[in-house]
């Protein structure tokens, strides 16, 4: 049932009183008695409501997705049901109604300002769905969503509107109010059985303090704390500092202005609650390094304890060792003694070894120094007679020297001189050729002069006529582009238009061709069961019937979950069953359960049933065996041809019935056929029946809400399809639908035929006016590089005729005396190299003369120095063996005197060592021994010293080891725990990864899909590490290098919005408000962006939306849209 209204604004008179900014008194009173009943049983359900909401509080602080929250919230409601019901009987039909469209806890039913900004006394009713806030500028828009964060705990600084709340009291004015009444009545309900169903936040302004009051439906003060006011808002799923829910002024034109990556990263973190999960795994890491400091210093006390335990150990071996040692210091003694007599031994045949090696050396000495005189005098006579030969060669080498160098001069003088002549024969034969070539170019030059100078003056008269039929055509031809560019602009505007009518046709048919297959779907499952009534329901249904049968067989049966509930629900009076189940259509697919253990068992078989989706709700209530008497609550009809709706409906469940009681109130709303009865029973106080809350007139379609908050909304009312349908007419009426989509659908089709072959020609047409445009351009440019071509061309220059004729004589002239001189030269040159080639014949064998001299003067000095060197060694070695022959004496002397002292000490060590005892063998060093008889001694010394006591030593030692034990067992806890930490740390951290990347490709995708509607073409670039997430947006139009910046401003309105949509589908929020989101947009964009918010809250039926425009808007009410138009306040 769809509901139509418009929207209400009314500004008080402002009254000094403070009474106009609160929630309006109950028009009656309700009885003693049943408000007695109502506190007795808030009392009884005070701790119940509180430790659930706590426990809530706690799941919601965690929550990160909206998919989460919706989830949580069914949970709570289904673990709360009990309470839920109990608190239905909190009845306020004499209190502030609410329509029954606010089905959601925390959506804003109405404000009220006073003394706010620019408003003296502002009161707006707003609508449960879509919401439009209309005026210009200056008319307080933005007041309205300043006031809704700062009435819901926000600061004044977060709303960027002032520093401090107190400047935003209107001037001359001493305090202002902010009221705020909320929905309380849906899944989750905030202590429904104090506030009923809905409560109202007042926050009160001075300039020297604020303070807040949650009041309940009857407008009483319940709570003044801040803390509870955020309980509540934790429970209803509200954040007014998130920007994707209320989004301002400031923050709506910055956000417009430029999608900075790191901004965009910030807000989708914030918008999906990931940064709650950032920091809590912050917080879990610093934990996991604290207890790990913990274990370190642990570990560390475990170490001295250990340490303290072997100290102990070794004192209880000490007094048990005591003999033991000193037997091991003997050993020990015997040990070192008879190393000494080792270590003697060796020194003695060391000293053996030597004294040999001194005996070999001094023989060889001895036959060195015998040969010394003789070997010297035959090496002196050779000394003199390599002399005497090298004088005699000397004296010849200086004669021949003479003779080379006079050969070498006379060579060189000659070469200078050929040199000379070489450079005056190229000197000749380089003019030579310079005037042969002038003289060749003036031959020429004249042989052609009057051929070419006609054919220049031919070039340049056909080059100028030329360039003037090109430059015409250039002219032309950019006159014919121009024309084709205006007409292929102006089928490129067309273009659009034809392309939307094609997508909208072909939306239209995918839509139709959904709803064939659904409806084939459907006929085909009623075929297949038409035996069972519940196949309307469709074939899950009988499968979970069937199953829930089997499971509760036998005693269990009365504990068997009801539903679906349409089953146990029938119409007596046929023409009503239309209206009955429109009334009850929110539940007849529903399930009904006793307990949570039952609800999850019934979960987890729905979960597998409808696996496709479209799961079934399933309700938590208290099984009864009988209906509850309403006979106090009932409406009574008092006029003819009226009934109740409870009486219409027959139910052989008392469970189903009693929810139907509870939930929908059926016994307070009345049934009839006359607008005029209905209008009198509502219109009027007076003659409103007692607990009446609505009429409902199902010929004409008409619901009435009683006064004083008399209203009319319209209702549509579809053909029944659950109670009282039988299965072949339900294929038949199935089947006439199918027929109707058929016909629709080929209608379609032709149109969409049409619409497409225009597309297509029209597609033909801009391409073949891009070809011509393309072909002309080419002639242009070809055009233009003859003509620059011919304006560039180089003609050939003419010189004068008598000038060349004298420069031809000349230059014939020039060329016989080079000639001539050429010719003296080389007759030289060829003189002076046969003069060279004799002297250089000369030259080689005075050369090679020399040669032989100098090799045999190096031939007799390598002899001379060999003798000479052999004469030094002979003296030198002399000299030193002779030396070397007394030092061998010597040193023979000294080590046998050695050897007899080595042999007196190693007698009297083995004297010493036969009186500790017996040879004992060893590996030890001797420095490790004396270390060894040093800590014997000193463990004999200190347990005599000491004076241990035995039992007393092993006491403190068992003491130490229990200790040490339960250390070991503290340690081993703390790792076990570090270990749980850090596994849960990395799982945490792997599903926040995951989820972090289910979020972004989410939102990405509902982006894609909204830019998708205009054919933008986007691209992401996201980095986690740096924390960006970069958005390049194409427009249709653009290029592949556009990005936000170069967007035009209704394309970057369109793109906030396409990106908040997105947003939107990953957070669920009981409202949104969006400010000035069309504030750079022409009428086109901004027309299809409000299509678009527009869709989005037909969409999610289950949220409140409100937009604010400063420009006038087209935007009709309808049932589901409410438009308030606000006037400029008085100032």
């Amino acid at each position: 049932m769809e509901r139509s209204r418009r929207g209400r604004i009314r500004r008080m008179p402002t009254s000094g009183s403070e009474s106009d900014g609160s929630t309006a008194e109950p028009t009656r009173k309700r009885s003693k008695q049943q408000l007695e009943q109502t506190q007795s049983e808030a009392e009884t359900e005070a701790d119940y409501v509180e430790y659930h909401e706590e426990e809530e509080s706690e799941k919601f602080e965690n929550a990160s997705t909206s998919q989460t929250t919706r989830s949580r919230n069914k949970q709570a409601r289904q673990r709360t049901s009990n309470m839920s019901q109990r608190s239905g009987n909190f009845n306020l039909t004499s209190e502030l109604s609410i329509p029954n469209a606010f089905d959601r806890c925390g959506k804003v039913i109405s404000m009220r300002l006073t003394n706010f900004m620019c408003h003296s006394n502002l009161f707006i009713e707003f609508g449960p769905n879509i919401n439009f806030l209309v005026g210009n500028n200056g008319s307080g828009k933005s007041a309205v969503i300043t006031a809704l964060a700062l009435g819901l705990t926000s600061s004044a600084r977060a709303t960027n509107r002032a520093s401090s709340i107190q400047k935003l009291i209107k001037n001359g004015e001493a305090s202002a109010t902010i009221s705020i009444t909320l929905c309380n009545a849906g899944l989750r309900p905030f202590k429904a059985d104090v506030f009923g169903p809905h409560l109202t936040v007042v926050r009160q302004i001075r300039h020297s303090s604020s303070t807040y009051d949650l009041q309940d439906a009857r407008g009483r003060s319940v709570s003044k704390k801040v803390s509870e006011i955020r309980r509540m808002l934790l429970c209803f799923g509200i954040n007014v500092e998130n920007p994707i829910f209320v989004l301002n002024q400031e923050a709506a034109r910055e956000f417009l202005k430029e999608l900075e990556p790191a901004s965009n990263y910030k807000l989708l973190m914030k918008a999906t609650q990931l940064d709650v999960c950032t920091s809590s795994l912050t917080e879990c890491h610093a934990q996991r390094r604290h207890f790990t400091q913990d274990l370190e210093q642990l570990q560390k006390k475990r170490e001295v304890v250990a340490k303290q335990v072997e100290a102990e150990e070794e004192k209880v071996s000490i007094l048990k060792d005591k003999e033991i040692v000193k037997v091991k210091l003997e050993q020990c003694k015997t040990k070192l003694a008879w190393m000494a007599v080792t270590q003697y031994q060796k020194e003695l045949e060391n000293l053996e070894h030597s004294i040999k090696l001194i005996e070999n050396k001094k023989a060889k000495l001895e036959q060195t120094t015998s040969k010394k005189e003789s070997t010297q005098a035959t090496m002196t006579q050779q000394l003199k007679e390599f002399e005497a030969s090298k004088n005699q060669i000397l004296a010849t080498y200086k004669a021949q020297d003479e003779k080379l160098r006079a050969a070498k001069k006379a060579v060189q003088d000659l070469l200078f001189l050929a040199s000379q002549v070489k450079a005056q024969i190229g000197n000749a034969e380089r003019r030579m050729r310079e005037d042969q070539h002038a003289y060749d170019e003036c031959e020429k030059l004249i042989g052609n002069y009057h051929a070419d100078f006609n054919r220049v003056k031919e070039q340049r008269e056909e080059h100028a006529n030329k360039m003037e039929t090109l430059k015409k055509q250039v002219a032309d031809s950019e006159q014919i582009i121009a024309q084709l560019r205006e007409e292929q602009q102006q089928i490129k505007r067309d273009i659009n238009s034809v392309q939307e009518r094609v997508d909208a046709v072909q939306n239209e048919r995918r839509q139709l061709h959904k709803s064939k297959q659904n409806i084939s779907w459907e006929m085909e499952a009623l075929s297949r069961n038409k035996s069972n009534k519940l196949s309307v329901y469709g074939e899950q249904a009988i499968q979970v019937v069937h199953a829930l049968r089997t499971q509760y067989a036998g005693s269990n049966m009365h504990r068997m979950p009801r539903g679906p509930l349409g089953q146990y629900i029938s119409a007596p009076n046929p023409k009503y069953r239309d209206l009955i189940e429109n009334q009850l259509m929110s539940c007849l697919r529903s399930y009904i359960v006793s307990s949570d253990r039952e609800r999850q068992s019934l979960r987890a078989l729905l979960q597998n049933k409808f696996q496709g989706g479209n799961m079934p709700t399933i309700i938590t209530s208290p099984f009864t065996d009988r209906v509850y008497d309403v006979s106090r609550n009932k409406v009574q009809p008092t006029t003819p041809n009226t009934t109740v709706l409870i009486d219409e409906i027959s139910c052989d469940d008392p469970v189903v019935m009693n929810y139907l009681i509870d939930m929908l109130r059926i016994e307070t709303v009345l049934v009839t056929e006359s607008k005029e009865t209905a209008e009198f029973l509502t219109s009027d106080t007076e003659n409103v029946p007692p607990n009446l809350t609505r009429v409902l007139v199902p010929n004409l379609g008409l619901e009435y809400i009683p006064s004083p908050n008399y209203a009319v909304y319209s209702t549509r009312i579809t053909p029944a399809r659950y109670i009282h349908i039988n299965v072949d007419d339900r294929i038949r009426q199935l089947q006439m639908e199918q027929s109707e989509l058929q016909e629709k659908e080929a209608s379609l089709e032709i149109d969409y035929i049409q619409h497409r072959k225009a597309l297509e020609n029209t597609q033909q047409m801009i391409s073949k006016k891009s070809t011509m445009i393309g072909q002309h351009q080419s002639r242009n440019q070809k055009a233009m590089q003859q003509i620059m071509e011919l304006q560039n061309f180089d003609y050939q220059e003419l010189p004068e005729y008598d000038r060349l004729k004298s420069h031809l004589a000349d230059s014939g002239e020039k060329i016989e005396k080079c000639r001539a001189e050429r010719e003296t030269l080389q007759e030289k040159l060829v003189s002076i190299q046969e003069s060279k080639a004799e002297l250089e014949s000369t030259e080689a064998a005075e050369r090679r003369a020399l040669d032989g001299i100098h090799k045999k003067l190096s031939t007799l000095d390598t002899e001379v120095s060999d003798v000479e060197s052999k004469i030094r060694s002979l003296d030198l070695h002399y000299e030193e063996n002779t030396r070397n022959f007394q030092k061998t004496l010597e040193l023979e002397k000294k080590m046998l005197g050695e050897k007899k002292t080595v042999l007196n000490e190693l007698e009297k060590a083995r004297e010493e060592a036969e009186k500790t005892g017996e040879f004992v063998a060893t590996t030890q060093s001797e420095e490790k021994i004396r270390e060894a008889i040093s800590r014997y001694k000193s463990k004999i010394k200190q347990v005599e010293q000491l004076n241990y006591n035995h039992e007393e030593v092993e006491k403190g030692l068992a003491e130490l080891r229990d200790e040490l034990g339960l250390q070991a067992r503290h340690l081993e806890v703390v790792e076990s725990v570090i270990k749980k930490l850090r596994v849960a740390y990395h799982h945490r951290a792997q599903l926040f990864q995951r989820s972090r990347h289910h979020y972004f490709t989410m939102v990405q995708f509902q982006f894609e899909q909204a830019l998708a509607m205009r054919q933008f073409r986007v691209s992401f670039e996201t980095s986690d590490k740096e924390k960006t997430w970069k958005i390049n947006v194409f427009p249709p139009s653009g290029n592949e290098t556009s990005n936000t910046r170069s967007l035009s401003g209704g394309e970057r309105s369109f793109t906030t919005v396409s990106l908040l949509k997105g947003l939107w589908s990953t957070s669920d929020h009981p409202f949104y408000f969006l400010d000035e989101y069309d504030v750079f947009t022409d009428e086109v964009n901004r027309k299809f962006i409000t299509e678009i918010l527009i869709g989005e809250g037909l969409e999610w039926i289950s949220r409140q939306y409100c937009f604010l425009t400063p420009q006038d808007t087209r935007v009709e009410a309808s049932n589901l849209i409410t438009v308030h138009k606000l006037e400029a306040p008085e100032r």
